[in-house]
């Protein structure tokens, strides 16, 4: 694993591209997350009821709720995710672009290998992210909190678990499409249509009892709605559902996901000719 790894880490430290990649992604992210509290001050002073505006930035931003807000925030279907499965394709398509497969399995290296060394890359790119949005709501949290202790920190962490399965799942679809087609433009383009093809497809061919098992809609009822004591206390009588956990059937449907995209790389690897 750790050979594997160092293999696929020669490949991408040099690579210019892929630093410029990961840097925008983690720019825009740490744009978006640090940038809501400004723009709730920005509202606020544009209107006469800038006290429960600048109440509601600090309830959203507090421990615990911050972990599921800004995980809900970041994985808001393809949105900024979309930045780091360009990097996934991008890497996988070069492997066949430029040869390298062909170079690493002529020099020992299995495709069983290839496939693991790819995704340790998919998972850390993954695990990069989680900790951005850790970091940022860690920062977040100790300057809006009202209590800060342990078990406030840690309350609802497990929804940046549940952001990390979600992530590596998008991108390991990523790395499919990437397998598949072998060309970046094509694939990238395949990538940025899916989201509206899978909502042509939810909305004309799907029942809506099982719209919720298409690729996207399964990672994305991962995280599916941002909440907090204040939005609990302020509508109940809009009845709005919120979620207060993390569904232990929802997690199975999207590691079911990873795993199959995972076998039919591992099967299409298999059989064709590299």
């Amino acid at each position: 694993m750790i050979r594997l790894f160092k293999i696929e880490w020669e490949k991408l430290r040099s690579y210019r591209a892929f630093w410029v990649m990961v840097i925008l992604y983690l720019f825009i992210l740490a744009s978006i997350i640090f940038g809501l509290p400004a723009f709730l001050d920005y509202v606020a002073s544009k209107t006469d009821d800038n006290v429960a505006i600048k109440a509601f930035k600090l309830i959203i931003f507090n421990f615990p709720d911050i972990w599921q807000n800004i995980s809900y925030v970041a994985s808001m279907r393809a949105f900024i995710k979309i930045i780091l499965a360009i990097i996934v394709v991008i890497i996988v398509t070069n492997e066949f672009t430029f040869l390298t497969i062909r170079t690493n399995i002529l020099s020992g290296m299995s495709r069983t290998e290839f496939l693991i060394g790819k995704m340790e890359v998919v998972f850390m790119l993954s695990l990069l992210s989680t900790v951005a949005i850790f970091l940022s709501g860690l920062y977040l949290g100790l300057t809006a909190s009202s209590v800060i202790t342990f078990g406030a920190i840690v309350g609802k962490t497990f929804y940046l678990l549940a952001y990390l399965i979600e992530v590596f799942t998008f991108l390991m679809f990523a790395f499919l499409i990437a397998v598949f087609i072998r060309k970046t433009g094509f694939s990238v383009i395949i990538l940025l249509l899916y989201p509206i093809i899978e909502v042509i497809i939810q909305y004309n061919l799907v029942s809506e009892n099982y719209r919720k098992y298409l690729p996207l809609n399964a990672m994305n009822h991962l995280i599916w709605s941002p909440n907090t004591s204040l939005i609990k206390i302020k509508t109940p009588q809009m009845n709005i559902d919120f979620q207060e956990f993390i569904s232990f059937a929802d997690v199975a449907f999207c590691l079911g996901y990873a795993v199959l995209f995972t076998a039919i790389i591992y099967l299409y690897l298999k059989k064709k000719d590299l």
